[in-house]
């Protein structure tokens, strides 16, 4: 590669988030978190004893992840765990996250649960603004603050989380900065399945229905972890 077609090393230090998401989608990898490992470790949790409460949590559920990158692993969570439906958010890596969905399904074989899916391009923001309210569970891995326009955004996104939840549901947060501030919240760590000295964490957004049905189970958890 020539020198005037690598990435500028000030493109790739913006601040900016614009220039440094557009230039991960050029190489596709790097600053969007594309890759999708949280909501990888998330999914192949579920699949563990302990993680199996997931399948409580999105069972019937019409699943949203907001900003769900490259990976297809919030179908798989989604489906995995009994989801209605799924819907992936996703401005800048759509088009890769349709593709990767639908090999997923090819490969996975007739045994593997499906269910309803689509992939939007709309922005996070967009596209919560014009869900109803008290519809939806939502899941967000890996949205720090270095890649939201800034901290109004994250308050709006915040809000609009809190008014689409299901009374009855969690909003799922793994390593994500979104943190709606009148919802109750309880943490969860786990050791990453493929990676076992490496532990992640999972934040439960909810409101006192979801804690009123859900409440003893995450006592366990907790219990199980310390």
């Amino acid at each position: 590669m020539n020198g005037d077609s690598e990435p500028s090393e000030s493109a790739s230090l913006s601040r900016d988030w614009r220039e440094r998401l557009s230039l991960s989608r050029d190489l596709g990898t790097g600053f969007a978190a594309p890759g999708g490992e949280f909501t990888r470790a998330l999914y192949e949790w579920a699949l563990t004893d302990r993680g199996n409460f997931l399948r409580e949590l999105l069972a019937g559920r019409r699943v949203v992840e907001l900003g769900a990158g490259m990976m297809p692993y919030g179908y798989a969570l989604s489906a995995t765990c009994g989801a209605r439906n799924f819907v992936a958010v996703e401005p800048f890596y759509a088009d890769k996250q349709s593709l990767s969905v639908s090999a997923f399904i090819d490969q996975s074989g007739p045994a593997f649960p499906r269910i309803p899916y689509k992939v939007t391009d709309r922005d996070m923001l967009a596209y919560l603004q014009e869900e109803a309210d008290d519809l939806l569970c939502v899941v967000a891995c890996g949205i720090e603050d270095c890649i939201l326009p800034g901290p109004e955004y994250r308050a709006k996104v915040e809000s609009e989380i809190h008014r689409v939840l299901e009374p009855d549901a969690f909003f799922l947060s793994s390593h994500s900065d979104l943190y709606p501030k009148d919802l109750r919240t309880v943490e969860i760590t786990y050791p990453r399945p493929s990676k076992p000295k490496v532990r992640d964490r999972l934040r439960l957004h909810g409101d006192g229905d979801a804690y009123d049905r859900y409440g003893d189970r995450i006592e366990t958890l907790l219990v199980s972890e310390s």
